[in-house]
């Protein structure tokens, strides 16, 4: 079979459309989550891996583990970064703009690809291949090539990080963006090929390392409120709460 990233014929991975270590804070004790539909017509299913799929060869699955590996130091504490807060913004600087950018571009990318349903709101089009190109080379591009705002999703006054949402699409300052929810991070990812307002474009990680994350309460996001009264009104939310 193909490699969706290089092309070449190989042995395929079941490789993570989202990375694994996201998924850390859905596990029970005996490491397995819930899946809950929105779609009445649909039953919950229960997982021991996040969503996987055959797409990469061993090679680009290691490639891809490098910016990962980085973001998960991230999340947890081991690489030693600046922050700095204003109000409901974190100023982050130190960050290793090359590896951010990589992870972010890898999770959007395997997102478009990916044959599962939970996916199939991300239609990438063209960019597809550009963004294919881009991992393939290890080339991050510019700060406003498929920038990604990233915002913590907060709920009395602690992140939300016992979620993950499947990823839909919406309209965002005039451009087409993709949502995506996982770990208690929002990742809005602006893919255009128009030229963006300046004011935009700095909601993005930075060449010089830096970036913001804002704090966001989930009752101030629409998409993500609309999502959990569908689960209400199945009775969804009190079985999780139970």
């Amino acid at each position: 079979m193909k490699c969706a990233l290089c092309l070449r014929d190989a042995k395929l991975c079941d490789s993570h459309i989202i990375p694994e270590f996201l998924y850390a804070t859905l596990y029970d004790d005996k490491h397995r989550f819930q899946a809950i539909t929105v779609d009445s017509q649909k039953r919950d299913r229960q997982y021991q891996k996040g969503l996987r799929e055959k797409l990469l060869c061993d090679s680009c699955e290691q490639s891809l583990s490098l910016p990962e590996s980085y973001m998960s130091k991230v999340l947890n504490g081991g690489v030693g970064l600046l922050v700095h807060r204003e109000e409901n913004r974190l100023h982050l600087s130190g960050l290793d703009y090359r590896l951010l950018k990589l992870f972010q571009l890898s999770v959007l990318w395997r997102a478009g690809i990916s044959t599962l349903p939970e996916f199939s709101q991300v239609n990438l089009g063209p960019h597809e291949e550009a963004i294919r190109l881009m991992l393939l080379a290890g080339n991050a591009g510019a700060a406003d090539e498929y920038g990604c705002i990233m915002s913590l999703a907060m709920h009395e006054s602690m992140p939300l990080t016992a979620i993950v949402v499947p990823p839909t699409w919406a309209r965002f300052a005039g451009h087409r963006a993709y949502r995506f929810v996982f770990g208690g991070l929002v990742f809005i990812y602006v893919v255009t090929g128009a030229k963006l307002a300046a004011g935009l474009r700095l909601a993005f990680a930075q060449e010089n390392g830096s970036a913001i994350v804002r704090l966001q309460a989930v009752t101030d996001m629409r998409f993500l409120m609309d999502t959990f009264g569908k689960l209400s009104a199945l009775g969804k939310l009190d079985e999780q709460r139970a």
